[in-house]
């Protein structure tokens, strides 16, 4: 595509006493009303103060937050922001689903997808964080095995009339999960990650959510052109939901123009920007982030 469909903005709330649920309302609002295509809400369940595990997004592995760092969950800030909004879209940037039962978290997904009225996309990835995972009893081990067997087992449930499912992790007769959802066959599942791993999983399902971190993005692009025309895919296939994230600093403005140019040139369908965007003038702030984006 020459260029860039929509333009959305990732946002982190209960982070702050001036980050609730009120001010994640008003910034759903706002971002409607200038014209973004979507808010990308992340999730993490707990934080440490220190890690032993690598964060994949920054170039010495620091995660780069301290002690005092809180979050909404991804899908219960969706509802909030949903029911004062009619046309926004929200994906979650992005559930760590492992860590998650897979029929609970269907469920939950199904039933958001109706309160939205199908504004809800499922952005899904394995994590990166052995410390998360041990303090909710989950093995960090098979993480990507677990993932794909739960995307199957979600699928299931949210097609079939009456779900069979035998895998490793997840067994089920003769289950039966309705309301269907009101996205036919379900909200788009996004993979989330940026490993070649990552890449071939988004290829099976219906997009990818990338970040645009340290790494030289012409090269990670053209490795995942490569995987997806393994696959008999393309980021510009219509069936295809290309979105690239891309974290900045404060004030970045000129970054985004920079960066929203270069992901034309790479045929993004969704540019997502990650930048920390104070409470005082955030509406002032997220016009002049859509401005930059849009050109």
């Amino acid at each position: 595509m020459g260029d860039i469909v929509k333009i959305s903005v990732a946002g982190m709330f209960g982070n702050g006493p001036k980050r609730g649920v009120e001010h994640l309302r008003e910034f759903c609002q706002a971002a409607e009303a200038i014209g973004f295509a979507s808010v990308s809400f992340p999730e993490h369940v707990v934080f440490f103060t220190e890690y032993e595990s690598k964060y994949p997004y920054s170039e010495d592995g620091a995660a780069g937050w301290g002690p005092e760092t809180g979050l909404f969950d991804p899908l219960f800030a969706t509802m909030a922001g949903a029911a004062v909004t009619s046309t926004l879209r929200f994906v979650s940037g992005v559930v760590i689903l492992p860590q998650r039962p897979a029929l609970l978290t269907a469920r939950e997904v199904l039933s958001l997808d109706h309160m939205t009225g199908g504004r809800f996309d499922f952005g899904v990835g394995t994590g990166w964080s052995w410390e998360e995972y041990a303090a909710l009893g989950v093995p960090f081990e098979k993480r990507g095995r677990r993932m794909d067997e739960y995307l199957a087992a979600i699928t299931s449930a949210w097609t079939d009339d009456l779900g069979d499912f035998s895998g490793e992790f997840v067994q089920f007769e003769n289950a039966v999960m309705n309301p269907k959802p009101v996205t036919p066959g379900g909200p788009a599942i996004l993979i989330g990650g940026s490993t070649p791993v990552a890449m071939r999983r988004a290829a099976r399902h219906d997009g990818w959510y990338g970040w645009w971190a340290y790494f030289d993005i012409d090269e990670h692009i053209a490795e995942l052109d490569v995987i997806l025309g393994e696959h008999d895919r393309s980021t510009s296939d219509e069936d295809f939901d290309f979105r690239l994230g891309i974290p900045t600093g404060f004030d970045a403005y000129e970054e985004v123009a920079t960066k929203a140019a270069k992901a034309r040139s790479l045929g993004v369908d969704e540019l997502v920007i990650a930048a920390p965007i104070a409470t005082r003038n955030f509406e002032e702030q997220l016009r002049m982030y859509y401005e930059a984006a849009v050109g």
